[in-house]
């Protein structure tokens, strides 16, 4: 037995994943030291450590996949199938890794639901992600699982119908708080939404953690540590 459960997806599905997931990989160590620099200048100019919230910053990571980790996609494709989902909202696309996990899922409940219809819904704002991500998709097996919504999710998201099963936020961190308020009254009751990286960029986050851990608002939460950490939330 390895270190890890082994991979939710098929043979040709977790090929496209492996192979994006290396290309993720060898863009962080050369992007580390400009990532840091942009940092600082970030934090000179804007006070601020992070640098994807200056306009310099945000042209830095437009080619960057800067995918989720494999085993918090196959979390996510494991709590689609829990709950048995149909509608998934993914709030950042990206180059499409994520997105392979999660529309796997959907084929994967719907197989067992013989006429019945699901989708996973995804965002990004950058045309050459959107493309790249549709290529990818199709090439996994899995792209009549997925419709990638181009262009400002804040313009994209209201046209989403509800009942939405489960969202993935991972996201520019601006973007993400108000992207789960256009979401939440689509969200049915028991609908889970998982978002990266909520512990390594707690300070940026603080609007959306506020939010899902209001314990007057429309969510209950809990945060899972460990690579950037995860916050769950689950619609009351």
């Amino acid at each position: 037995m390895g270190k890890f459960a082994p991979s939710p997806l098929d043979q040709r599905a977790q090929a496209v994943a492996d192979r994006l997931t290396r290309a993720s990989k060898r863009q962080q160590l050369p992007g580390a030291l400009p990532m840091l620099g942009q940092a600082v200048r970030s934090k000179l100019r804007d006070g601020t450590w992070d640098p994807t919230m200056s306009e310099p910053g945000k042209r830095f990571l437009a080619d960057k996949y800067v995918a989720l980790d494999p085993e918090k996609a196959a979390l996510c494709y494991l709590l689609c199938r829990s709950l048995d989902a149909r509608r998934v909202v993914e709030v950042g696309t990206s180059y499409g890794v994520s997105t392979i996990y999660l529309a796997s899922a959907i084929r994967d409940n719907l197989a067992a639901a013989p006429g019945e219809s699901g989708t996973v819904i995804g965002t990004e704002h950058e045309p050459a992600k959107v493309a790249a991500a549709r290529e990818h998709l199709v090439e996994a097996g899995v792209a009549d699982y997925a419709d990638i919504l181009a262009g400002d999710l804040r313009e994209t998201l209201p046209a989403v119908d509800g009942p939405i099963d489960f969202v993935l936020v991972d996201i520019w961190i601006p973007m993400a708080e108000p992207a789960l308020r256009i979401l939440e009254p689509k969200l049915r009751r028991g609908a889970l939404v998982v978002c990266d990286n909520i512990v390594s960029g707690a300070s940026s986050y603080r609007a959306y953690t506020d939010y899902v851990r209001d314990p007057d608002g429309p969510f209950q939460s809990v945060t899972v540590p460990g690579r950037g950490g995860i916050e769950v939330s689950m619609k009351r």
